[in-house]
Parts: C-alpha cells; structure tokens; sequence
C-alpha cells in the first residue's frame, strides 16, 4: 500500500466528531485559497480530502446520510470563512443587531452547503447504481460534474447567492481566468475542480495511478498558456480596430471614502456633498468628460432635489455627464400608485442617475437584483407589512438596458450586488463597457470587498468588456475586456482615478450562448453515462 492510499484511509475510517471536525476544517482552509489570501495549495488538499471522504463513504451505512453530511460539514467550514464578512455590516454604528451577525452568517453558510451535501449524495447514488463506470478519474469528473451542477443551482434558486465559486481561486492570475471568456465562470469552476481534485487518483491501485494527475496537470498548463496568448492576441486586434487612445473618452472615478456609519447622518449631508464636489473637480484634466459617482452616491433622493441639481452643474464637464448613484423616489402617479401599495409609504428605487451640465436628468436605471434582507423583505407582496418594516425597503427595477447617451459609448449598469450574476447584466444590444457603482463600506476591510472586486472582473472577462467600477470606501477599478486591472484605487483611501475608457474585445464565445452550452455539455455527459449503463444492463439479462 503506497503512502497516499494510507492518508486516504485514514481519513475515511474518522467517524464522529473527528470526521465532523477534520472535514469543517478542511472546507475552511479551502476557503482561505479565495481571494484576497491565495493560498492555492489549500484548495487541491480540501478538494482531495473530499474526495476521499465521500469515496469511503460507498463502503459504510447508511451511505448516503453520510455522504450528505460530509459534503455538508466540508462546506459549512468553506462557506463560513468565505461569508464571514456578512458579520461587519451588523457592527456597522448604531450595532443594533449586532448579537445576531454569527448566527445569521453561520445559518447562511448551512443553507448553501445544502447544495454540497446534495451533490455529495448524488455522487454516492450515481456510484451506487453504476459500479465501476465511474472508478479512477472518471469518478473525479463525476464529481466535478456534481460540484458545478450545485454550484449553478445556488446561483439560481431562491434569487440565487453565487458567491466565490471554485473558479475564482485564479484571481491572481488573468490567463487562468480567459476561460471565463469560453465556459463562464460555472466552465471555470468545472475546470479548476477537475483540476484541482484530480490527485485524488493517486490513493487508487495500480503501478499507473499517476497518469490522470499528470495529464490534467498537463492541461491546466496548457489552459494558461492559451489563455495568455488568446488575451494578448484579442487585447491587440482590439487596440489595432479602435479609435487611438487620445480620443477615448477620459472618466474620473470619484471615491469618497465615507463611513457607512456616518454616510446616512442628515447632519452630514452638506459635508458629504462637499467632498463629491471637491473630489469631481479638485485638479481635473481639461479633457476629463465624464465624472462617475459610487453607489448611494447622495443619501437623498436626488430626483426630487432640483436645488441640488442645479448646484451640480458647474461639476459636469462641458457635454459630458455626472453619473451618480442615488436613491431615488416616483417620478410618475403610476410608479408611487404600483409600489406604495406594497410599502404603506413612500417607494424608494436603488438608482444611478446621468446628470447633464444643464443639470438634468437624461437617464436612469433601477437596481433589478435587489438583496434578500438587506434591500427588501422576501414575500413582502404576500406578508402584510408595518409601515416601519416597509420603509426599510427598495422597489425593484424592471427593465435592464444599456444607457445609450449622446457622447458616451453606450453601456451596461450593474449596482453592486448584480456583479456577481454572470449571463444577465448585460443586455442586448451589446454595449462598449460595463459600470459597476457599489457601496461596499458596509463591510469595513474584510474579505468582501477583495471577493466582490473579483466577480466584477470576471464579468469582464465572459463578456470581452471593460468594467469601470466605481465604490465608496475602494475598491473602485478600472478593468480591460480581459479581466486586467489597470487601475485601482485600495480600500479606504480618498482619491480619484482619471483614466480613458479601455476598448470593448470581440464577443466571446460565452456572450454569445451564455450558461446554454455548459448546461448542455452536462446533461449529454449525465446521458450517455446513463445510455451506457442501460446497454450494459440490457446485455447482461
């Protein structure tokens, strides 16, 4: 018996707390591959250990309650240190509900390591039912297969909550991520668990036990390697078809830097505006032509405050635009008559406004994906709300398209939380970039804000569009078509950035059929393994 099959076999004869202990403990150090710790090689060492677990559990009863709560427990301890973050925003001044940050994260963690443990069980069942047909490799792609299926499901079910998937374990890296351009980010994290997972093998008899590792070694090298050159050839021809530098328009992303304790303060108000003013002004390039603003931007309704409007006119650049984010309330009878009806008051839209130098209006788009909890109560068209309970809530938006305004190249919005949906946020037709304004002073420096930034930058490597992402407290960014940051400002710092918008790349293969043909591969793999094992029941009649 080699070495390896030793440690697995001590690992699938834990039981009890210990198998409880070591497997949270291995999802958890798993968690600290996800940005902003990078510690690769805890990613493969939990993935492996899985792996070994739920294979042990094919040789123990009852096998598929175990196997559910070693998938479970492996990530419960995973998506407890990749959510903790959550907890900051309960610390955030007044603290009222403080007590019940850990338990509301810690309940958060269990509700998404449902989706692991229910693939856990599936890779028993499907073992179960076709011995052999998926031993040795075949039973890491099965369980890769698994894994991204669960992953997919909790981007989706109940408004879905994709956070950290596996492919975001190669943020360091923007050739390991063009693959995002191809498969999507679910692609990725089929590729990265496949990857990752694959020396499993080695626990397995036999003198050839090293040839699936070293194959799929081979690969992950060879996806860096064309990913690189893809990004580099694409970078280039897109550089070569565009206007020259000079005449891109020049933004400046302003982020000010307030504390969400004091952001909401009235009292504050005039202060708050004073430093967006100062900041959007402060030194500015003749050229500047456009001047975006963070989420939230104004803690006031700024539709329905023409006296502030007309005090922003002197900051807008001479045919440009303020792009601010901003509450905002109705702005026709139809829009306060359909939503006061939920809310017993006032409807409240999470909104980003352009502000022409005239100090108008020209256009507005409404947050669609709001958060459960934090920007709206679920079923509240169904629960009979307080008035208190209602004020805490934003309206949804309705329709998602590009802003398309004279001067500007037209573009996608996504306001925080959206930026981490892949295939919705841009709509069609294809716009020239995508912004992403967010306020995520809410969760201090913690790991949210770092993990935040990295879906940002894979949307813009799906859909081959540079990001301008603009925050209150950092991390606000400029990003290229390929997922590069160009330019950044860090957590906590008050600043500008003055940058000339990046060219949009060709459209990718994922722009184009989005999920469709990952979801496809999957369910012909899932086919043909059960066609397979139907022939071969047939002939064994």
């Amino acid at each position: 018996m080699n070495r390896v099959s030793s440690w697995a076999r001590w690992l699938g004869g834990l039981t009890g707390w210990r198998r409880i202990a070591v497997a949270m403990a291995l999802g958890a150090g798993a968690g600290f591959a996800m940005p902003p710790w990078h510690v690769l090689p805890l990613m493969p060492l939990g993935l492996i250990a899985l792996v070994w677990l739920l294979d042990s559990s094919l040789m123990a009863a009852p096998r598929r309650r175990r196997a559910f709560f070693d998938g479970f427990f492996w990530a419960l301890g995973h998506f407890s240190v990749g959510c903790y973050w959550i907890i900051e925003a309960f610390f955030v001044p007044p603290a009222i509900f403080a007590p019940l940050g850990p338990p509301i994260v810690l309940g958060l963690a269990a509700l998404l390591s449902l989706f692991i443990g229910a693939a856990s069980v599936l890779y028993v069942m499907i073992q179960q039912k076709m011995p052999g047909r998926w031993s040795g490799w075949r039973r890491v792609a099965l369980f890769a297969l698994l894994w991204v299926a669960a992953e997919w499901a909790r981007g989706h079910v109940m408004t879905g909550f994709p956070w950290n998937p596996a492919g975001h374990v190669w943020a360091f890296s923007a050739p390991a991520l063009q693959p995002a351009a191809w498969v999507g980010v679910y692609g990725l994290s089929l590729l990265t668990i496949l990857i990752l997972a694959m020396p499993a093998t080695l626990a397995d008899a036999g003198a050839r036990r090293w040839v699936p590792s070293a194959v799929v070694a081979m690969l992950a090298l060879a996806i860096g390697v064309i990913g690189g050159l893809s990004l580099e050839a694409r970078l280039a021809a897109a550089n070569a078809r565009t206007t020259p530098v000079e005449a891109r328009p020049l933004l400046r992303l302003v982020q000010p830097n307030i504390p969400q304790g004091e952001k909401w303060r009235p009292e504050r108000r005039a202060e708050h505006v004073g430093k967006l003013v100062r900041l959007s002004t402060a030194a500015r390039p003749a050229d500047v032509a456009h001047v975006i603003w963070p989420e939230t931007a104004t803690a006031f309704l700024l539709a329905q405050s023409p006296t502030y409007l007309e005090a922003f006119r002197p900051l807008v650049p001479k045919g440009g635009y303020l792009l601010a984010g901003a509450p905002r309330g109705p702005m026709t009878p139809e829009e306060e008559r359909r939503a006061g009806a939920l809310t017993g008051g006032m409807p409240v839209w999470n909104s980003l406004h352009a502000i022409d130098e005239h100090g108008v209006i020209r256009a507005t788009y409404d947050k669609i994906h709001l958060v459960p909890l934090g920007e709206y109560l679920p079923l509240r068209d169904i629960i009979p709300l307080s008035d208190t309970i209602g004020r805490g809530s934003f309206e949804f938006g309705e329709v998602r398209q590009a802003m398309t305004l004279p001067g500007l190249p037209s573009f996608a919005v996504a306001i925080c939380y959206e930026a981490i949906f892949p295939d919705v946020i841009v709509p069609s037709p294809r716009p020239a970039w995508i912004l992403n304004v967010t306020n995520d002073s809410w969760f201090g420096t913690s790991s949210g804000p770092y993990q935040h930034m990295v879906s940002a930058r894979l949307r813009s490597v799906e859909e081959g569009l540079p990001m301008i992402r603009v925050a209150n407290t950092g991390i606000s960014a400029v990003i290229d078509g390929g997922g590069r940051v160009l330019r950044q400002l860090g957590m906590n710092i008050e600043g500008v950035i003055d940058e000339r918008l990046p060219p949009a790349l060709s459209p990718t293969i994922y722009s184009r059929v989005g999920d469709v043909a990952l979801l496809a591969l999957m369910i012909a793999v899932a086919l043909s393994a059960f066609l397979r094992q139907f022939r071969i029941s047939e002939h064994t009649r």
